[in-house]
């Protein structure tokens, strides 16, 4: 499930839950604004956000997109080393998420040795739809410092 998707089920219910507590407790004779109306407040504001995940969801692709992620490794702020990561996934959020995981097992990632030890994601993609492959997930280690480091979009973990 994509974060869209959880967001906006996430959503629903919040919205479920507001309007049922109306329905169930507000009296006959009147209006929900009037009997909660920060009750009814919340209830608006998680309709209007609902309507924007909704919009959000029907851009979003339908096939997912190999994301090529560059991990850096930090120490103190300073890079020390990075990998490149080959990952399939729909959105930067889910791609991000799949590389760090990749990057746990990494050599580069041992506190116990680095001190400050910090990562950071770096989206190094040329949007391609993503093909059917058999191969597993391809990494490249890399010590060299990177001068477009500081041009890519960047994400600290």
């Amino acid at each position: 499930m994509t974060a869209s998707a959880a967001r906006y089920r996430v959503l629903e219910q919040i919205y479920d839950l507001l309007s049922n507590y109306l329905v169930d407790e507000c009296p006959d004779d009147e209006h929900w604004e009037n009997f909660d109306p920060e009750i009814d407040d919340l209830r608006t504001v998680a309709s209007d956000l609902l309507g924007a995940e909704a919009v959000s969801l029907a851009a979003a692709p339908t096939e997912p997109t190999i994301f090529s992620v560059e991990i850096e490794f930090l120490s103190g702020q300073e890079r020390f080393a990075s990998e490149t990561y080959r990952v399939e996934a729909y959105d930067w959020s889910q791609a991000k998420r799949l590389a760090f995981d990749l990057a746990s097992g990494s050599a580069y990632n041992d506190e116990e040795r680095i001190p400050d030890l910090a990562r950071r994601a770096i989206d190094r993609t040329i949007l391609e739809l993503a093909q059917p492959c058999d191969e597993a997930v391809q990494s490249e280690a890399s010590t060299r410092p990177d001068p477009d480091a500081h041009a890519a979009r960047a994400v600290s973990s």
